[in-house]
């Protein structure tokens, strides 16, 4: 879900359970070495400001914990151990601290609120609207206008369609399951914040690329997680899937500090030059719906940077290439 002015809604952040604690030992310069490798990941921004006794500090840590994963990932776990929790929330901590030490604390995010119901409409087999009892010409113009920004039969996955309104300038649009498996789906979108012509076509790439990573063909709902693939909620990605692709890619190495403190503005002023927006530090589904919506509209970029990178994840996937040059041929771009 993406808000006009973006803020964390759509999918939120999974909390890792606990389970016994692992024998691992804590030496040797291979530990040593992939901890060094992980500090400069996760301290991001942060990582030529802080001092030789702060620097120890997370290193110290991460030397602990390293161990610990390993060991987790032998045995195939998702699942943090109770002894990994602790140090990852210690690490966070410092993190954190650090943050505010020396880099800007920007506004707070706002808070999640129910969204009323204007008017909900199924949607017939041929794609058209079935009449609701709220029924209103500019609603069903709503849906033309998002059908005229997909390539023809993008919208055949989904069996309804709502229009809600939580105010201007909040949620614009979201999409979520219709169903427990992710076959079929819903797409709501707010008259209040559809005016804006570039803000809205954004926003339909952003969420459709929720549907493209999130359905029935690349996750498995209700499945028990697993180490070797992303997962939040109630879903485990499949391990061909773009999501998990996404997350193995640009999003390992760091998802357990996201995790530790999701509400916090902080990890993306450590990362700022990891991320597109803001928003798509929320969490991978979020930062690849966000690159997804930047891959359809924009030229491909030549740089090396992570978010470049991220946006041209895509084109590996011959797919979403066409999708992209129907789509844009739509634009007349």
């Amino acid at each position: 879900m993406k808000r006009a002015n973006p803020i964390l809604l759509l999918l939120p952040l999974l909390f890792l359970s606990a389970c016994a604690r692992p024998a691992a030992d804590v030496t040797g310069p291979d530990v040593q070495t992939e901890a060094a490798r992980l500090a400069t990941i996760q301290l991001g921004q942060l990582a030529d400001r802080l001092n030789q006794m702060e620097k120890d500090q997370v290193q110290n840590l991460l030397e602990e914990l390293v161990p610990l994963q390993q060991a987790r990932a032998q045995v195939g776990r998702w699942e943090l151990f109770p002894q990994e929790e602790e140090l990852v929330e210690q690490l966070n901590q410092l993190y954190e601290d650090f943050t505010q030490r020396y880099l800007e604390e920007p506004e707070e995010p706002l808070e999640e609120e129910e969204l009323p119901v204007l008017a909900q409409y199924e949607i017939g087999a041929d794609g058209t609207l079935i009449p609701d009892k709220s029924d209103k010409a500019e609603y069903r113009a709503l849906w033309d206008k998002v059908n005229e920004l997909l390539p023809e039969g993008s919208l055949k996955p989904f069996a309804r369609f709502t229009i809600f309104t939580d105010g201007e300038a909040e949620i614009l649009a979201y999409v979520v399951p219709a169903d427990d498996n992710g076959v079929q789906w819903e797409l709501a979108v707010d008259p209040e914040d559809a005016g804006d012509p570039v803000e809205f076509t954004e926003t339909v790439y952003h969420e459709y690329a929720h549907y493209l990573t999130l359905n029935d063909k690349q996750v498995t709902y209700g499945a028990p997680k697993r180490y070797d693939c992303y997962g939040e909620n109630d879903l485990v990605s499949n391990p061909d899937s773009y999501l998990n692709a996404f997350y193995q890619r640009f999003w390992k190495d760091y998802l357990d500090d996201r995790l530790a403190d999701p509400e916090s503005i902080n990890f993306y002023l450590r990362h700022e030059d990891d991320f597109i927006t803001s928003y798509a530090a929320t969490s991978p589904s979020e930062d690849i719906a966000e690159c997804f919506s930047y891959f359809v509209l924009y030229d491909r970029p030549t740089g090396t940077s992570v978010w470049e990178q991220k946006q041209n994840f895509f084109y590996d996937y011959p797919e979403l290439v066409a999708f992209r040059d129907q789509a844009r041929a739509k634009l007349g771009l």
